[in-house]
C-alpha cells in the first residue's frame, strides 16, 4: 500500500473489504409526528421552519412542538436504533390513529417526521487519481422508502418505492462527521391505510464506490462507471420463443460514480460472441455521454448471428457479457480522455415456447428500452378479420411485470387475443397517466409492427398481428384505474372495459384535504393548483365511456380500494348513458382486493367472450362481406355522443373527433354530437355539434374498420350553427376546425377550416400544452448554465449558487430515471449550443423533435436559456442580474430574497422548455422542489391565460 501526499491507496482485496459493508452510521434522533398531505412532502412543506427547520433544531428531550395529530397537541423528541436487517423502523403506538381517522379517513393518518444521525466518511480515495487532489473522498448513498433527505446541506432524492436502481454520488470531506437528515413520511398510498398504528420504515446504503479508475495489473484503465444490477430494469433483456429473440433491442444502465463525464464509444459481445453481436442503438452518435453521477440506461442492438442455426437447443443455457469501450473526459469536456472498459456480469435470454407467456422489448417514444410480456392468440387462424384485437392488462402498484409474467394467465387464454401487460415506465409513480400510457401505447404498436417472438413461419398467419386501434382494457387496482383512465381518455381504441378494484382518481384514493399549505395559501390559486392534475379525473371525463361495454369488478369488503369507488363510476356511466343497464358492476359479496378468481372467473369469462369477439362474430350474416365483418369488430357508433376534455395534450379522440386546443386553457370543454337519420338510403348524415369552452378539432385518420361504417361518414357538419358541406379530405387530420375570436363576421359564422397546420409554429397545442408533467413525454435533455459568475451577487453565493444548480441537474436526471426509466442527458450550455448553428436552436433532424430540454439558470447564467426564451415571447421572465421576476402583461415584479421560478415554454414547433431558476441558491433550490417527479404534484403551465389571473393572487402568497 503506498500514499501520495498524505493519501492513503488500498489494493483491491483491502479496498473490497470497505465496499462490502456500510459506512457505520450512529444512533438515530427522530421527532415525533407532525402532519402532511398526499404529494405535499415533495414540496417541502414542513410545520418546522416555523420554529427554525429540523436540520437547525438541537436534540432535547424537553422541548415540545404543536401537532394536531397527538394528545395536547404536542409532541417531542425520541431515539431509536437500526435493526439488524438496517432498517429504521418508525410508530408511534401511543397516538390514537383509530380514532383520528374517524372524521378524516386513512388520509388524516398520513404523518411526516424527521430523523438524524450522524457518519464518518474513511480517509480513503482509492484510484481517484489526480482528481482525488481536492482531498475529498467519493461515496454513494441511497434510502430506501424516503422522499427526500439531506448530507449536510445538500438535499437528496429517496427510492420512494424501493425500486433500487439508483444512486446519489458525493465528494465529501474524510475523517470529519457529516449529518444525514431523513424527512420520514408514512405516504398511505404506498405503506397502506388500514394497519394502525400507521407503520413506516427506511434503510440507508452509504458505501464507497467500486474501486474503478485506476490502472490494473497489466495498466488497464476501468472508468469510474459502474453496471445498475441491483433492483429490477437496470437491464433489460428478452426472452426468446421457439428460438426466436422477442425484440432486437436490451438495455444496460450505467451509473457514473466518477467526478468527470464519460463517453461510452461502442459496446461489444465478449462471451457467447459466436452467437451475438451487439452495437449501440443509436450509431449516428459519436458516443454516449453520462454526466457526474447520474444514470442512463443504455440501448443495444442485439443479433444473433445468422451463421447459428435457429433451433432453441442452441439457446439453452447460453449465456453472453458485454463489454463497454469507455472515455473519461477531461475536467472541460475537451481533448481525449483516458480510455477504458467495462464488462458485464454474464446475461441469459429465457426460453419460451409458442403460447406461454414471455417478455418482449421496444424501444419507446424517448428512444429507451422497455419490455412488456405477452401471450399470442392459440387459434389466430378463426379471428374474423385479419388482425387480432389486444387484451391490454395494467398491473397494480408494487407488480412487478419482469418478475411476474404469468400473472397474465389469470386471464383464461383466448384463441384470437393477443394479451399484453405492460412495465409502464414504473407505473406506481406515474400511475398510468402521461408518459406511462404512451408506454402503454408504444408497447402495442412494438408489437403490431415487429411481433416480436413471433415465429417466420407463424406471422404471415391470419389473425396473427395485434391491432392496436382494438384495446380490450383491464386491470386491477392501480391498473383497474388504468383501464378507467383508457376508456375515458381513449375511447376510440375501446372494445370493451373490465377495471377491477380501479379506484376514480388519486384525490379520491387518499384525500388531498390534509395540505398544511391549505391555510395559508388563497383559495382561487388553489384552484388552479388542482387544474393541473383535474386532466387525470376518471370521474370527470366519465361521458366520453358511453358506449363501450364496461364490467367494473370490486369486493364487497375491500378494505385497500373501496367499494365506493367502483360504485361511483359506474353510476357516473349510468347516468351519462341515461342507461342503468349501460355499465356494469360486478361485486362479489366477502371478497377483499384480490381474490382467486378476480379476473377469470365466470362472470368475467362470459364477458371475454362476448366482447373480444368469439362469440360476437355470430352477429353478422352467415356469409359476411368483409365490411360487414370490419362492422362486427367495434362497438356500434352511436346517433349521439358527448365528448369531454380538460386537457387535449392527454386525450384521445371520441366518436373519431379529436380536441387541439381549448378556449381557455385547463377549464372544462365539451362536444354534444348528434348524428341526424338518414331521409334516404344514400344520403350520408348530418352531424350537428354544440360546443363549450372549444377552440380547435380535427378529425382523427380512423382506420379503415371505422371508415367503412356509413355513420362515420358526414354529408354536412353543422357545428355551433356554423355548416360545412364535408369532403374526405377535411375528414382527415390535416385539416382542422377552428373557433373565431372576437365579434361574429357579418354572415354569422363562428367557426372555418384551416387546410394546414401552421397555426403550431404560433400557437400552443397538444405537444407543447403543458401542464409541466408533460415534459416528461418526450427525451429530455437537461442544460446546465455555466456562468453563475455572471450573477449580481457576491463572488461567494455565486459558487454556492453553481454547486446548486449543478446538485439540481443531477437531482433532475435521478427523479425522472428512477421513476420512469427515463434516459437523460446532462449538458453544458456551451455543449448543447454546439449542436446547433450559432445563434439559433433550430431543430434540423427528427431526433431533435423527440427531445424536450429542462434548463437550469436564467438566461444570463445559461445562455440556451435565453435563446430559447427569444424564439416565443414569454409572459414570465427572471433577470437575476436585475434580481427581479417579471409577469406581464400588467409588469407585476418581486425581487424578494429566495424567489424562484419554474415554468414551461415552447421550444421549437413541437417541443418543450422547462425553466428552472431563482434570484438566489434558495430560489433556485425552491423551484426544483416543483418538477413534477411524480403524478399527482400540482405543478400547473404558465401561460397567457392565466397571467392576470395569478397576478392578482401571487403576491399575496408571496409575501406571507
Amino acid at each position: 500500500m503506498g500514499t501520495d501526499d498524505g493519501n492513503s491507496y488500498l489494493d483491491d482485496e483491502t479496498y473490497a473489504k470497505y465496499y462490502a459493508r456500510y459506512i457505520p452510521i450512529d444512533t438515530t434522533w427522530q421527532a415525533r409526528p407532525f402532519p402532511t398531505g398526499m404529494r405535499e412532502q415533495d414540496f417541502g412543506a414542513d410545520p418546522l421552519e416555523a420554529f427554525g427547520g429540523f436540520r437547525q433544531l438541537e436534540y432535547d428531550t424537553k422541548a415540545k412542538f404543536p401537532s394536531e395529530l397527538a394528545l395536547d397537541g404536542v409532541v417531542g423528541w425520541h431515539t431509536t436504533k437500526i435493526d439488524h436487517d438496517g432498517w429504521v423502523n418508525v410508530h408511534y403506538p401511543d397516538i390514537k390513529w383509530e380514532f383520528n381517522q374517524f372524521f378524516l379517513g386513512w388520509g388524516f393518518n398520513q404523518f411526516q417526521a424527521w430523523a438524524r444521525t450522524t457518519f464518518i466518511v474513511p480517509d480513503i480515495r482509492h484510484g481517484e487519481g489526480e482528481t482525488s487532489s481536492d482531498g475529498l473522498v467519493s461515496i454513494t448513498i441511497q434510502l430506501e422508502n424516503v422522499g427526500d433527505y439531506y448530507v449536510d446541506d445538500a438535499r437528496l432524492s429517496g427510492d420512494w418505492y424501493g425500486y433500487g436502481l439508483t444512486r446519489h454520488t458525493l465528494r465529501l470531506q474524510p475523517g470529519s462527521q457529516h449529518t444525514l437528515s431523513v424527512r420520514v413520511v408514512h405516504e398511505v398510498r404506498i405503506f397502506g391505510g388500514v394497519i394502525l398504528p400507521p407503520p413506516s420504515k427506511f434503510k440507508c446504503e452509504l458505501r464507497l464506490p467500486f474501486p474503478y479508475g485506476h490502472d490494473g495489473p497489466h495498466g488497464s484503465y476501468q472508468p469510474m462507471v459502474q453496471v445498475v444490477k441491483e433492483g429490477t430494469g437496470g437491464i433489460i433483456v428478452m426472452d426468446a420463443v421457439d428460438g426466436v429473440l422477442a425484440g432486437e433491442h436490451i438495455s444496460v444502465a450505467l451509473r457514473n460514480v466518477g467526478v468527470q463525464s464519460v463517453v461510452v464509444k461502442s459496446v461489444k459481445v465478449l462471451q457467447g460472441s459466436r452467437v451475438f453481436e451487439a452495437q449501440l442503438a443509436d450509431q449516428n452518435k459519436t458516443g454516449i455521454q453520462i454526466f457526474p453521477s447520474t444514470h442512463r440506461p443504455i440501448a443495444i442492438q442485439l443479433q444473433r448471428l445468422s451463421r447459428s442455426a435457429p433451433v432453441v437447443e442452441e439457446y439453452r443455457g447460453e449465456e453472453f457479457t458485454l463489454r463497454f469501450e469507455v472515455e473519461t473526459l477531461s475536467p472541460d469536456s475537451a481533448g481525449e480522455g483516458r480510455i477504458g472498459f467495462l464488462t458485464t456480469e454474464a446475461l441469459s435470454i429465457a426460453q419460451r415456447k409458442w403460447g406461454e407467456p414471455y417478455l418482449y422489448t421496444f424501444q419507446d417514444f424517448d428512444g429507451t428500452v422497455h419490455y412488456a410480456a405477452a401471450i399470442p392468440p392459440s387459434n389466430p387462424e378463426s379471428q374474423p378479420s385479419s388482425s387480432a384485437p389486444v387484451l391490454i392488462t395494467l398491473h397494480g402498484a408494487g407488480v412487478e411485470v419482469a418478475q411476474s409474467p404469468f400473472w397474465l394467465t389469470e386471464y383464461t387464454q383466448r384463441e384470437r387475443t393477443w394479451i399484453v401487460l405492460p412495465a409502464g415506465r414504473s407505473s406506481w409513480g406515474y400511475d398510468w397517466h402521461g408518459a406511462s400510457i404512451k408506454n402503454v401505447m408504444s408497447a402495442i404498436d412494438s408489437l403490431a409492427a415487429n411481433l416480436p417472438g413471433v415465429p417466420e413461419r407463424l406471422k404471415d398467419l391470419p389473425g396473427i398481428t395485434p391491432d392496436p386501434n382494438r384495446l380490450f382494457m383491464a386491470g386491477h387496482s392501480n391498473g383497474g384505474q388504468g383501464a378507467w383512465y383508457l376508456a375515458t381518455h381513449f375511447p376510440d381504441k375501446a372494445i370493451a372495459v373490465t377495471p377491477a378494484a380501479g379506484y376514480v382518481n388519486i384525490k379520491q384514493y387518499v384525500p388531498f384535504t390534509g395540505w398544511l399549505s391549505n391555510s395559508y395559501t388563497d383559495a382561487h390559486l388553489r384552484g388552479i393548483l388542482e387544474s393541473s392534475i383535474i386532466e387525470f379525473d376518471n370521474d370527470v371525463h366519465m361521458s366520453n365511456a358511453v358506449g363501450i361495454p364496461i364490467l367494473a369488478r370490486t369486493g364487497s369488503v375491500d378494505d385497500n380500494v373501496p367499494p365506493f369507488h367502483s360504485r361511483k363510476m359506474v353510476r357516473l356511466g349510468q347516468e351519462h348513458a341515461h342507461n342503468t343497464s349501460a355499465i356494469q358492476l360486478s361485486e362479489i359479496s366477502g371478497q377483499g382486493h384480490w381474490f382467486k378468481g378476480v379476473l377469470h372467473d365466470a362472470v368475467m369469462t362470459t364477458f371475454l367472450q362476448t366482447h373480444l369477439h368469439d362469440t360476437l362474430v355470430t352477429l353478422a350474416p352467415e356469409n359476411p362481406t368483409d365490411d360487414e365483418v370490419k362492422a362486427v369488430v367495434h362497438p356500434p357508433f352511436p346517433d349521439t355522443c358527448e365528448i369531454t376534455v380538460i386537457n387535449p395534450a392527454g386525450m384521445g379522440s371520441k366518436c373519431g373527433v379529436q380536441v387541439e386546443q381549448l378556449r381557455i386553457p385547463y377549464r372544462k370543454g365539451t362536444i354534444k354530437l348528434e348524428v341526424t337519420k338518414r331521409d334516404h338510403g344514400d344520403e350520408l348524415p348530418t352531424w350537428i355539434m354544440v360546443t363549450t369552452n372549444i377552440r380547435r378539432f380535427s378529425f382523427t385518420d380512423l382506420p379503415s374498420a371505422l371508415q367503412q361504417q356509413s355513420q362515420r361518414r358526414i354529408g354536412k357538419l353543422v357545428v355551433d350553427g356554423t355548416s360545412f358541406d364535408m369532403s374526405e379530405n377535411a375528414m382527415s387530420g390535416s385539416y382542422s376546425f377552428v373557433r373565431k375570436e372576437g365579434r361574429l363576421s357579418k354572415t354569422g359564422q363562428l367557426w372555418e377550416i384551416s387546410e394546414d397546420d401552421g397555426w403550431k409554429q404560433l400557437e400552443r397545442h397538444r405537444e407543447t400544452y403543458g401542464p409541466a408533467i408533460q415534459v416528461l413525454e418526450k427525451r429530455v435533455v437537461i442544460v446546465l448554465g455555466t456562468h453563475f459568475d455572471n450573477s449580481y451577487i457576491t463572488a461567494k453565493s455565486s459558487a454556492e449558487f453553481a454547486r446548486t444548480a449543478d446538485r439540481i441537474a443531477k437531482l433532475v436526471a435521478h427523479d425522472i430515471y428512477q421513476y420512469g426509466r427515463g434516459d437523460v442527458e446532462v449538458l453544458t450550455d456551451s455543449q448543447f449550443l454546439a449542436r446547433y448553428s450559432k445563434g439559433s436552436l433550430t431543430m434540423e433532424e427528427e431526433e431533435d423533435k423527440r427531445v424536450n430540454i429542462v434548463l437550469i439558470g436564467d438566461g444570463h447564467q445559461n445562455w440556451a436559456t435565453g435563446l430559447v426564451l427569444l424564439e416565443r415571447e414569454s409572459e414570465v421572465t427572471i433577470d437575476t442580474e436585475q434580481g427581479v421576476v417579471s409577469i406581464q402583461p400588467n409588469g407585476q415584479e418581486f425581487h424578494e430574497p429566495g424567489t424562484g421560478l419554474l415554468m414551461i415554454h415552447p421550444w421549437g414547433p413541437s417541443n418543450l422548455a422547462m425553466v428552472i431558476a431563482g434570484l438566489d441558491p434558495q430560489g433556485l433550490e425552491s423551484a426544483a422542489r416543483l418538477f413534477p417527479k411524480r403524478t399527482g404534484m400540482l405543478v400547473p403551465d404558465w401561460s397567457k391565460f392565466f397571467m392576470l389571473f395569478l397576478v392578482s393572487v401571487l403576491s399575496k402568497v408571496m409575501t406571507m
